[in-house]
């Protein structure tokens, strides 16, 4: 059966063609379809100046080495609104404080530490719980709806509500963990910013309120807590701040990830060999997340000036790692635009790698395996494939999907 999905031909790409440079990543013909672009750039610009400063890197072999390159970091630059500096001035700065995506070093080790430890405390005791809120709520799924609003949102939110140890309203969680990834991308509308402030003191009232008043055993708040009790030096802010990371990484990508899987199972023709059981869920999800990345790009921030590609980065510049672009790259991944569940998952960007790799990733596939699998199982496809995405850098969110049952 393998053999036969290597050898079906991809469906037709759009011939990529020079975009306007410097890139604009709001436009909305990149915001449309990326892909044709970043194939262009791959092949003529890798190292491409933005309309809003910085750089975007697309070649696989460049990405890689930037997870390595000392001379990048995850801290924000000293003149960003989440620098250092503004911490205690603007909430957004407390939060990059305290979570991993912008920490280095000797500040980034131990709480990376916490959290990767209390995550997998957490995860052992999840297994099985995923199945059943799937089925649930996928049960509720009828020709029609719109996958993302009534399906895989409700069924993210619950999952990590049930993971992370709080209750709450899902339409209060979905409008926080939103507001959350405007950190990583250029926030310069004062309004929009002076929004985000206020979700994100939201968001921290709701989870310290969850601490405060004993989360449940297993709980990544409890593990959080029980970390804590064993390293005194552990704030309660840290443990909300990290908490509100993955709990918020755990909605939108989910319910992003999913109907992006239903458009890849589409266009290679899976439903068949899922249904039958001659495709392994877990492989079909992963290359389809290769194919359709749902977070396009990491930031990072240049320590000190130097060159790559030929182009001079300067001090304290962003450079963007274009994730999505790696994951297509012909001289790593043959055919790339093809559905082949049989790639070497060690050159997949979908989740990052090195120091700074997803500690969520086990848990995101656990969540869209057990989604993806209730779908297949009520014969739920979508409608068509013309989709719009939304309006967000730096990461390619369908907006809308409705259903048919077949």
């Amino acid at each position: 059966m393998l053999g036969w999905l290597k050898t079906r031909r991809a469906p037709e790409q759009p011939r990529s063609t020079a975009p306007v440079l410097p890139l604009d990543l709001s436009d909305p013909a990149f915001v449309a379809d990326p892909y044709p672009t970043y194939e262009w750039l791959r092949e003529n610009c890798p190292v491409v100046e933005l309309t809003g400063g910085g750089y975007l890197l697309t070649r696989h072999a460049d990405i890689r080495a930037a997870f390595t390159n000392p001379a990048l970091g995850n801290a924000p630059s000293r003149f960003s609104t989440l620098a250092a500096r503004n911490a205690g001035k603007y909430v957004a700065a407390d939060l990059a404080a305290h979570i991993p995506p912008f920490l280095d070093g000797d500040d980034h080790k131990p709480v990376r530490q916490m959290v990767s430890r209390s995550f997998f405390n957490a995860f052992k005791g999840l297994s099985g719980e995923l199945d059943v809120l799937a089925r649930e709520h996928v049960a509720k799924l009828n020709a029609g709806d719109d996958l993302i609003r009534v399906g895989s949102q409700l069924f993210s939110l619950a999952s990590m509500m049930r993971f992370c140890g709080v209750e709450a309203e899902p339409e209060q969680m979905k409008r926080l963990t939103q507001a959350f990834f405007h950190l990583f991308a250029p926030l310069k509308d004062p309004a929009v910013f002076t929004e985000v402030n206020n979700a994100l003191s939201e968001f921290r009232a709701v989870l310290a309120s969850a601490l405060e008043a004993g989360p449940p055993k297993g709980s990544l708040l409890a593990e959080l807590r029980d970390f804590q009790s064993k390293n005194a030096d552990i704030t309660d802010a840290q443990i909300v701040d990290n908490c509100l990371l993955v709990f918020a990484d755990g909605v939108e990508n989910i319910e992003a990830g999913a109907a992006s899987l239903m458009l890849v199972f589409e266009q290679a023709d899976l439903w068949g060999a899922l249904e039958r059981g001659d495709m392994d869920m877990e492989l079909a999800v992963r290359e389809g997340l290769r194919l359709q990345t749902p977070a396009q790009l990491v930031p990072r921030v240049a320590r000190t000036s130097f060159e790559i590609g030929g182009v001079a980065i300067k001090k304290d510049m962003p450079v963007f790692l274009a994730l999505a672009s790696g994951n297509r790259d012909e001289s790593v991944f043959a055919k790339s635009g093809a559905f082949d569940p049989g790639r070497d998952p060690a050159f997949v960007l979908t989740f990052g790698q090195g120091r700074h790799r997803c500690i969520g990733e086990p848990l995101a596939i656990a969540q869209l395996v057990a989604f993806m699998g209730a779908i297949v199982a009520a014969r739920l496809r979508p409608q068509h494939m013309d989709i719009s995405y939304q309006p967000r850098v730096g990461h390619r969110w369908p907006d809308r999907m409705l259903l048919k049952k077949v």
